[in-house]
């Protein structure tokens, strides 16, 4: 009797396979489509009847970085954080881990159970896009297996159990800061370490040591638009200038000021009663004032005098005039010679010691004077270098 109910098992084994391989030709198998969990087939006599249940929905990542890079793709900083974590469109309950990888130069790793955050301390300086830290999610109540009954050919693989899309975050890395050269093109043998300026602008040249880097430039303390290369500064004030530059490079890194270049601008006269503007672009600013009478003046504002030019033309058949500050003594200035425009003629030099007063510039015979600035300034003057 007990020999006839193991036949009959045996016998049913074939004949529910002959069945289930009939259901598989009319009806493909699959695993159960938007499962969250990894039911397996279920089973009569000990056969699976049927397809298990996948998780078909791979968790997803997100990743952010506590220095991000900027447009340029760098960061100023040797040491990077990240913050990442898991994102699911479903109802998977999970668990989760997470997983990382680190591509670059240095502390490069393949993927490895991580935690968040991240941190990467000591980086050396790399170019843009050299390094790239991913972070993927994975599912750990998921498992490598494709649930479709064993005894029916497989029609669904099995969904990954990880991120298949991992979030990324590249960069490249400068931590060093440029420096800036700067270069007057101007030149005074006078006074080398302030040189007067009697051209409309002030030619500058300005290099960086990182090519790409952008120039700040103020003059006198106030900003002012440059660039690298030859530059220039139009129209500047009359007087004293210190300019001063620095650089920025790509990575955000700004370098110390340069060391101060200084220059001055003259003081462009203005016509007064007896003086008549003599426009043309050999003189200073364009214009220039002519008088043709014996003691027409010219009367400038009180400042304090250490070094005195007048800035003039000469020729032939000019005349004198003579120049003072406050009641201090005449200094007589012969403006006849060979014909030259914006000659500069010292009549104090910046040994003389310091005065106050208005400055007096007056004819002394009718021949014609043809004036175009003062150099007025104190004798004070940044040591040669």
């Amino acid at each position: 009797m007990h020999t006839h109910r193991a036949a009959a098992r045996l016998a049913i084994v074939p004949l529910v396979a002959a069945t289930l391989v009939g259901l598989g030709a009319s009806t493909p198998a699959g695993a159960t489509p938007s499962c969250t969990d990894e039911t397996q087939p279920a089973a009569i006599l000990g056969l699976p009847m049927g397809d298990g249940c996948d998780d078909d929905t791979p968790p997803e990542t997100t990743v952010s970085a506590a220095t991000p890079p900027n447009a340029a793709g760098l960061v100023n900083s040797p040491s990077m954080t990240f913050t990442f974590g898991v994102q699911v469109t479903d109802a998977d309950p999970g668990p989760f881990a997470l997983e990382c990888r680190l591509t670059g130069p240095a502390q490069a790793h393949d993927w490895r159970a991580c935690t968040s955050p991240v941190t990467y301390a000591g980086l050396p300086d790399a170019p843009a896009g050299a390094y790239v830290f991913e972070a993927r999610a994975v599912d750990g109540g998921d498992s490598g297996r494709t649930p479709d009954n064993p005894l029916i050919p497989p029609t669904t693989p099995d969904v990954p159990d990880l991120d298949p899309t991992p979030a990324s975050v590249a960069w490249g890395q400068d931590t060093r800061a440029p420096f800036v050269f700067v270069t007057r093109t101007t030149y005074d043998e006078q006074t080398p370490t302030q040189p007067v300026v009697t051209t409309p602008t002030v030619p500058i040249r300005l290099n960086t040591s990182e090519p790409g880097s952008t120039l700040e430039c103020t003059d006198n303390d106030r900003p002012v638009p440059c660039s690298a290369g030859r530059w220039e500064l139009r129209d500047p004030r009359a007087g004293r200038h210190v300019f001063q530059a620095r650089a920025i490079d790509p990575a955000g890194n700004a370098g110390a000021w340069s060391a101060p270049v200084e220059f001055f601008v003259p003081l462009d006269l203005r016509r007064t009663r007896g003086w008549t503007t003599v426009r043309d672009d050999a003189h200073y600013r364009g214009t220039a004032l002519r008088a043709r009478e014996r003691g027409t003046r010219l009367v400038l504002p009180r400042t304090e005098v250490g070094e005195l030019r007048l800035i003039a033309a000469t020729g032939p058949r000019h005349g004198k005039v003579r120049l003072r500050v406050g009641r201090r003594a005449w200094h007589v200035v012969d403006l006849a010679g060979p014909r030259a425009d914006l000659q500069q003629l010292t009549v104090l030099d910046r040994y003389s010691g310091m005065r106050t007063g208005r400055i007096v510039i007056e004819t002394l015979s009718d021949k014609p004077v043809l004036l175009d600035a003062v150099v007025a300034r104190p004798n004070r003057f940044p040591p040669a270098k």
